[in-house]
């Protein structure tokens, strides 16, 4: 079979990147750090008094093609990205402002801001624009599928103007991508326009004086030392060495950092859900997948499983969004009760009275659901043994079956699942093409229902000010067919040493947005 499971969990663990309840130590905007437990530290010193990134020289420094974390993170010094997202996922400009669509939302146009100017002392043009889109259009790792509707772009003097084959009201969001000078793909560095530049050994970053806003850099030069494997990282963060780092705390690349570091979490499109095989034997009931959106204990996954680095959401969208319908949400939340009943109104019950429900196939049938989870994560296997759990409560037996990643992808291929708790890194706009679509590689659900595709181009399409409301008319939708069911959207977290680095705010795509504004005390 041809399906590849490229986005799917592990696949966050690449990207800088690559699933309500609000209540918890996650961050939305303000970059507030979360609590944190053990020795109370009110300073740590620099152990070297300069200040230092890792990065690993085994992997690329061309910020559309890297996915290492290390060299991600340097690369959001050098390099610009086109416009920014906020904690709630609304576009900042930048090198283009938030652009304006035609009424199909198939055309935009955009401005190009003055005053970006490459490190060459050449401008940012709207050639390189164009270029850096059409590289990442064209990449298979970091930006696979975000550009899906691209069909071509043009420039002149101040404008760049973008054509989809789709309309999207949201297309702006998708721009968070940095800019490389035109021609310099297959360069090791490719010129860059951000605030720093490589100095001629490559072992530093040195403050660039025509970037606009140079005079408020915090720091003239930043050292990059070389640490390849995760215990070395750790040990030089820990020691110093190392004074920034990003991190993802669900995923089997965890480095397990002290809590007596300062830790800001920040929001991500990295969704966990579930989904069926709906030609299974018991998930082929559509009354059997709509009861099980009451049968998740969201607020457990956040707070108990990923210790506050999640955000829970009944719905496949961020709660940090404006457009993210809260009351419809707030009706979805953790009820057994609700979902034995819902169970029992589309005829699975218990038929033959010995504590288990069955559904009726000719004669009932006993139930036994085979649900699969990859095995790299404590969080995901816990939600998924506390379903098994709740729902022997009920009378429904489950199976949990936690399997290495090859073999995780073998039976998703085979379809030899009911249910599979599953790891997607949206795009920024919330489409859920890629999970819905019935031709898409992502969709194991052996489902041919092409309706999702046209209610998901709807939403995209839409005015802004209809937006929530056609996005809930979609999961509604979604939740009548019980197509898929959200968990809630991982957080990331960049880490430095307390007390040493003032003004955080990372975002999603730049740990380093607002660079300018940190006070770094290394003395």
């Amino acid at each position: 079979m041809k399906k590849k499971l490229l986005s799917l969990l592990l696949c966050a663990a690449l990207l800088f990147t690559a699933g309500c309840s609000v209540g918890s130590g996650a961050l939305y905007g303000d970059g507030v750090p979360m609590s944190t437990q053990g020795k109370d530290v009110t300073r740590h010193e620099a152990a070297d008094n300069i200040f230092s990134l890792n990065y690993n020289e085994d992997y690329s420094l061309n910020p559309i093609l890297a996915t290492n974390h290390s060299n991600q993170l340097v690369c959001n010094l050098v390099y610009e990205n086109m416009v920014e997202l906020d904690n709630e996922f609304n576009v900042v400009p930048n090198v283009l402002d938030e652009g304006t669509p035609n009424d199909t939302a198939t055309y935009w146009i955009f401005t190009i801001n003055p005053g970006h100017v490459f490190h060459d002392g050449t401008p940012v043009t709207g050639n390189d624009i164009r270029y850096s889109l059409e590289r990442a259009v064209a990449t298979q790792d970091r930006f696979r599928g975000r550009f899906a509707s691209y069909q071509g772009s043009g420039y002149d003097e101040g404008h760049f103007y973008v054509t989809l084959g789709i309309g999207d009201t949201q297309f702006a969001k998708l721009l968070n991508i940095p800019i490389i000078k035109a021609g310099s793909m297959d360069e090791k560095r490719p010129l860059g326009s951000g605030p720093y530049t490589y100095n001629e050994e490559g072992d530093a970053l040195v403050a660039y004086e025509g970037y606009e806003g140079y005079e408020d850099l915090p720091i003239d030069t930043i050292h990059l030392v070389t640490f390849n494997t995760a215990d070395a990282i750790l040990e030089n963060f820990e020691d110093g060495i190392i004074d920034a780092v990003t991190n993802d705390p669900s995923s089997y690349t965890n480095l397990g950092y002290s809590a007596s570091n300062e830790i800001r979490n920040f929001n991500t499109t990295n969704l966990h859900y579930i989904m069926f095989n709906e030609e299974g034997p018991i998930a082929r009931f559509s009354g059997f997948r709509q009861a099980m959106v009451y049968a998740f204990d969201r607020v457990n996954f956040e707070e108990n499983l990923m210790h506050g680095n999640a955000v829970a959401a009944a719905l496949p969208m961020h709660p940090a969004c404006a457009d993210y319908p809260a009351d419809y949400a707030a009706q979805l939340g953790y009820n057994l009760e609700l979902c034995r009943v819902v169970l029992e109104n589309s005829g699975i019950r218990d038929y033959d009275d010995d504590g288990m429900l069955e559904y009726m196939s000719g004669s009932p049938q006993d139930i036994d659901v085979n649900f699969i989870v990859c095995s790299d994560s404590s969080a995901k296997a816990g939600v998924v043994r506390r379903f098994a759990s709740d729902m022997a409560s009920i009378g429904v037996k489950v199976t949990v079956r936690e399997l290495t990643w090859a073999d995780f992808q073998t039976a998703l291929e085979e379809g030899d699942f009911d249910m599979y708790y599953g790891e997607v890194k949206l795009r920024n706009n919330f489409d859920l093409t890629e999970l819905l679509d019935p031709d898409s590689d992502l969709n194991y659900s052996r489902s041919r229902d092409t309706g999702y595709v046209a209610m998901i181009n709807s939403y995209l399409a839409c005015a802004a000010a209809q937006r929530p409301y056609v996005y809930q008319q979609l999961c509604e939708y979604i939740n009548t067919n019980g197509a898929l069911i959200a968990i809630g959207f991982e957080s990331q977290q960049l880490i430095v040493h307390r007390g040493v680095i003032r003004g955080l705010n990372p975002n999603i795509g730049n740990p380093f947005f607002g660079f300018k504004d940190w006070e770094i005390m290394l003395d």
